[in-house]
């Protein structure tokens, strides 16, 4: 039997109510700076990462532990070099990474200063991320120093993972850590 054609319009024309959920919404896109640091692939908000330098020259730093490079001038600042690697992996001890460093990430530089700037010592070319985090689910494999920093993980276009750094955690950690000395 056929169903009157009064009932089928009746259902087209009644309201539907469609209800917002995490599957029906596109994830929040993130943007990063992708930064390779010793065996680490790291990812650092655009929104901290201010720029890229090339050119640069370290001055050591006297009883530095290991992964503080030294110092270098940005814009007329003088910021510290960290070398992630060796921060996070103390065991690859003090390897050639000045020798390897290409490039810095400077992070923290606002238009008030560079009060809680920092420049990343870095090796590769850096990528940048556009990404929604998926959540670290192996968090316990990563040495203790990059689980405390370390919020999730960014993949990258070509499905490689970033481990997103919270640099608020990180700049508390570190500067923690130069207070001990």
């Amino acid at each position: 039997m056929r169903e009157p054609i009064e009932s089928i319009e009746a259902s087209i024309d009644a309201p539907t109510t469609v209800f917002a959920t995490e599957s029906n919404l596109a994830p929040a896109q993130r943007l990063a700076q992708g930064v390779v640091c010793g065996p680490w692939a790291l990812a650092l908000s655009y929104d901290w990462a201010r720029q890229i330098i090339e050119n640069f020259e370290v001055t050591a730093i006297p009883k530095a532990p290991p992964w503080l490079l030294g110092a270098t001038n940005v814009e007329g600042s003088i910021l510290p070099v960290v070398d992630l690697g060796l921060y996070f992996s103390p065991e690859l001890g003090a390897t050639s990474a000045t020798q390897t460093t290409q490039r810095l990430l400077v992070g923290g530089m606002t238009a008030d200063g560079a009060e809680d700037a920092v420049a990343i010592a870095f090796h590769s070319l850096p990528q940048q991320l556009r990404y929604s985090a998926s959540p670290l689910d192996y968090a316990g494999s990563l040495p203790p120093k990059l689980r405390e920093v370390c919020d999730a993980v960014a993949r990258d276009a070509s499905g490689n993972n970033f481990l997103e750094i919270n640099s608020e955690r990180l700049l508390a950690a570190l500067s923690d850590e130069l207070s001990q000395l």
